[in-house]
């Protein structure tokens, strides 16, 4: 649920080809590539125009693609973006047509206009790893409650008692949803974490519509 491939993470240096071995190795249907996307992380040149910035993440979640066909597995697309403080959120059930049509997301990097337009498209706004405390995070917090649908709960490269924060501000909000993420950047932590689903998830709407329905189980 949680994802980085080298170039378009710029703090990740695993290749496609590792994340697909290891999926295999542990026996996973998939996996959804959240790479961090503009004002994150990114490994990709922002002065590029807005079309060629989001072809580089459109390529590279392609190029996973065709290799994990070959096994059988599902590459759904997504990304991770960083708003202000360090609090970062995922976006799921978009797909790059998203990306292209939306160039004034490059300079409007507020929760309220993120939310409404991921909810514009039906794709779900997530609190990656809240209360994770590094140096990069001005003060570790949640974003306000109307504004995201749920939030990573366990986080696999979170510390313990940040995971039971999440935990604690879960059970308040009811009408959450909660997934789990290994959050990885290297092969070894790849299979850390997840979601077990009855129904295999084949596509970005088909990840939406389980994670809304709460039919699934987290792997921590």
């Amino acid at each position: 649920m949680h994802a980085h491939t080298a170039p378009c993470s710029k703090c990740a240096p695993m290749l496609k080809q590792e994340l697909i071995d290891t999926l295999v190795k542990n026996e996973y249907s998939g996996c959804v590539l959240t790479n961090h996307f503009f004002k994150g992380n990114t490994g990709i040149e922002r002065d590029l125009p807005w079309n060629e910035f989001v072809a580089q993440y459109e390529n590279d979640y392609l190029e996973c693609k065709k290799i994990a066909q070959i096994h059988d597995l599902d590459i759904i697309f997504a990304i991770e973006e960083h708003l202000f403080d360090g609090l970062e959120i995922l976006c799921y059930g978009i797909t790059p047509k998203f990306l292209y049509d939306h160039p004034e997301l490059r300079d409007d990097h507020s929760i309220e206009t993120w939310s409404a337009t991921l909810h514009d498209v039906g794709a779900l706004c997530i609190q990656a790893h809240p209360f994770r405390d590094r140096s990069y995070i001005k003060t570790p917090r949640l974003l306000p409650s109307e504004y995201i649908d749920g939030i990573e709960v366990f986080n696999a490269c979170n510390m313990p008692e940040e995971n039971t924060q999440a935990a604690d501000a879960a059970a308040i909000h009811s009408e959450w949803i909660l997934t789990a993420g290994g959050d990885a950047h290297l092969p070894k932590s790849a299979c850390w974490s997840g979601i077990l689903t009855n129904q295999r998830v084949t596509d970005e709407a088909t990840l939406v519509k389980i994670l809304k329905s709460g039919d699934y189980d987290l792997i921590k």
